[in-house]
């Protein structure tokens, strides 16, 4: 979609009344449910960012892929409202760029481009824009959008990436041209989420959200279930990335 048609339809839809369903008018204890969710992703990022610093890839890794599913969660509770309130989307974006943003920058940064000098703080500089970028996109475009998917990858896509690839990978342990390929894929991963291709949400999918559920439980299990697990999940990602855009619908 155009994005000049985007703004076009934002602007109309703001001049349209949004209504409380009667049910949470009923029950307003379910709005504080998202704020919870959204709490908890912040101090799982909050406790990743601290395993960075301590040199703790891996389980900094696992970290990020338990916060991923609980903001899995956490969006199909804001679901159940006529729609998230600004605070939701300001509390969301805070724990979103500290848990998919800056926290995978940094541990990506520490497995491979920390010796690379001022070109390795030119890919953390460049990985942190881009996930703040795709955040800024997502709040303008998304309110149209939300029933149909997303514009771009959602930053927990790459941020899912990294923390597998911390799995596999020993701090300092790729030789020089495997950290290329790297590079590579992650700054294309985060141009990505700034571009136009039009993506579904795999949390839409009951079935599919499960499965990933039970992907990254088994990740935290010891070998060799956690490692199966990590490869079904770089392999339904890399699925996901260029498959799915052609199953969905224009407009």
């Amino acid at each position: 979609m155009d994005r000049k048609k985007i703004k076009q339809a934002i602007i109309k839809r703001t001049k349209k009344r949004v209504t409380r369903p009667p049910r949470l008018r009923a029950k307003p204890w379910r709005r504080s449910i998202p704020y919870i969710f959204m709490g908890i992703v912040f101090t799982l990022g909050f406790c990743a960012l601290l395993l960075v610093i301590q040199e703790k890839p891996a389980l900094a890794g696992r970290v990020v892929l338990a916060a991923m599913v609980l903001a899995g969660m956490e969006y199909h509770f804001r679901n159940l409202s006529a729609g998230p309130s600004s605070m939701e989307h300001e509390f969301s974006a805070l724990s979103d760029s500290l848990c998919f943003t800056v926290v995978p920058g940094f541990l990506i940064y520490g497995l491979a481009f920390r010796g690379w000098g001022t070109l390795g703080l030119i890919a953390l500089f460049i990985i942190i824009f881009g996930g703040l970028s795709r955040l800024s996109l997502y709040k303008i475009y998304n309110p149209i959008t939300v029933k149909k998917g997303f514009i771009g990858i959602p930053l927990t896509i790459n941020a899912a990436f990294i923390s597998l690839m911390a799995q596999l990978v020993e701090p300092g342990g790729l030789e020089p041209g495997y950290r290329l390929a790297l590079l590579a894929v992650v700054i294309g991963l985060t141009f990505l989420t700034v571009s136009t291709i039009r993506y579904p949400n795999p949390a839409d999918q009951p079935g599919i959200f499960l499965l990933v559920i039970l992907a990254v439980a088994a990740v935290f299990l010891g070998p060799p279930a956690a490692r199966i697990a990590v490869w079904l999940l770089l392999m339904g990602g890399t699925i996901y990335i260029v498959i799915a855009p052609f199953g969905v619908k224009k407009g």
